[in-house]
C-alpha cells in the first residue's frame, strides 16, 4: 500500500506540472492578446482557445493516468483503463469499470487531483475573463 500512495504522489506531481505547463503557456500567449485590438468576437475566440487547452491538458492528464492503470495491469486494456481514469478523474464514477480491490485508493487519488485540477482551470478561465472586463477596449 505505501509504493502505491508513493505512485500515487508521483501521479499527482506529474498531473500538477503538465496542467502547469499547458496554464503558463497559456498565460504567455494571453498577455499578447489582452493588449490587442479587442472584439466581442475576438474575446469569444480567445476564451475559446483558453478552454480547448484546457480540455486538452486534462485529456492528457487522464490518459497518463489511465497509461498508468494499464502498465500496472490494473484493468484490462487500453480503452478501458483510459475510460475508467476519465469517469474517475471528473469524478462521474459511473461504476461500470472498477479496479480491484487493492487498487481503489489510488482511483481516490485520482478523483482529487481531478477536482482540483478542474478547479484550477475554473480559477484560471474566471481569471481571464476578469482581466478582459476590466482591459480597456
Amino acid at each position: 500500500m505505501l509504493k502505491q500512495l508513493l505512485e500515487g504522489v508521483l501521479l499527482i506531481a506529474l498531473t500538477v506540472a503538465i496542467h502547469g505547463s499547458v496554464l503558463g503557456w497559456s498565460i504567455g500567449r494571453l498577455r499578447l492578446n489582452v493588449a490587442g485590438h479587442r472584439t466581442f468576437f475576438a474575446d469569444t475566440w480567445l476564451l475559446s482557445r483558453l478552454a480547448v487547452w484546457a480540455v486538452l491538458a486534462h485529456l492528457l492528464e487522464i490518459t497518463v493516468w489511465g497509461l498508468y492503470y494499464y502498465w500496472r495491469d490494473i484493468l484490462p486494456d487500453v480503452e478501458t483503463s483510459v475510460y475508467f481514469s476519465a469517469v474517475t478523474y471528473a469524478t462521474i464514477g459511473y461504476g461500470d469499470v472498477v479496479p480491484p480491490l487493492d487498487w481503489r485508493l489510488l482511483a481516490g487519488m485520482e478523483g482529487l487531483i481531478g477536482i482540483l485540477m478542474c478547479g484550477w482551470s475554473g480559477g484560471f478561465f474566471f481569471a481571464t475573463v476578469s482581466r478582459l472586463y476590466l482591459a480597456p477596449k
